[in-house]
């Protein structure tokens, strides 16, 4: 037990080295191998209890147990829940996962894709403000049409349908904004904690909705709706300078992606 405690430090080292090049290990493995060596360390004393043992490994035993027994009020809570890898959904060789932080800004859930030991993050993530109640009842990747999709129900509701691959995903135009529309139907809307993003593979404009009552449309300038009572919109456009703008509740229609967008290209054309 104590050489093998031993011999996890050297490689814990080189696994931390390893994942310096971008890559995270599957399973939790440095995680999962420090738990182990705080165990190894606590458990040696005990079971050595009885046994012949020379002075030196006497005093390396009651030094280790006490050091692990110290540090581990700290440690072991950490590393059951800070830094560890924790998998929503899978797709074949990508998943969608969230790691836990002591302090967290907004809970965004990223993709990544397996390979071997390892999970290698693909730079697109997902915001679901769910605090691990949330169900993905959807989660896909089409590489043909470089696009992921899903949606997750539970105590906060979310749904997106974003690029993969920026070039397949302009290439199918058609395909994409059937599917928008598609899963923006397939999820309740404007419920509390409710979270929808897409992105419109024409023109890669992105629009965003947030909880009840908010709509964020961004490409070139940045409108921001609110349907602040059940009879008209506030419009917020910001290009270089702030307008605010009045509109009645039917101007965009049922607020569907497609008919925001519609909106705010009426919007650019100067039309009320």
């Amino acid at each position: 037990m104590v050489w093998v405690q031993i011999a996890l430090l050297p490689v814990i080292i080189v696994m931390i080295n390893v994942t310096n090049g971008g890559v995270m290990w599957r399973w939790n493995l440095i995680n999962n191998l420090l738990v182990a060596g705080y165990i190894l360390g606590l458990l040696a004393l005990p079971v050595s209890r009885g046994l012949e043992k020379p002075g030196l490994l006497k005093w390396w035993l009651r030094i280790d147990f006490w050091f692990s027994a110290i540090t581990a009020i700290l440690a072991l809570p950490l590393l059951f829940y800070v830094g560890r890898l924790y998998i929503d959904a899978e797709d074949g060789d990508y998943i969608l996962y969230h790691t836990r932080g002591l302090i967290m800004s907004a809970p965004h859930y990223d993709l990544g894709k397996k390979e071997g030991l390892f999970i290698r993050p693909m730079s697109k993530s997902v915001q679901i403000n769910d605090d691990d109640n949330g169900k993905i009842e959807c989660f896909k990747v089409d590489t043909l049409r470089g696009c992921f999709y899903g949606l997750s129900r539970g105590s906060a509701q979310a749904s997106w349908v974003l690029p993969l691959d920026s070039t397949k995903y302009h290439q199918h135009i058609a395909y994409i904004t059937e599917l928008i529309d598609s899963i923006y139907k397939a999820q309740p809307l404007f419920r509390d904690y409710y979270h929808g993003t897409f992105v419109f593979p024409d023109n890669f404009a992105e629009i965003n909705y947030e909880s009840s009552s908010i709509i964020h449309y961004e490409d070139s300038i940045y409108y921001d709706i609110d349907r602040i009572d059940g009879d008209s919109l506030h419009v917020t456009i910001i290009n270089s300078g702030v307008t605010e703008l009045p509109y009645s509740k039917d101007s965009a229609g049922n607020l569907s992606p497609k008919e925001v967008k519609t909106f705010v290209e009426k919007l650019k054309g100067g039309k009320r």
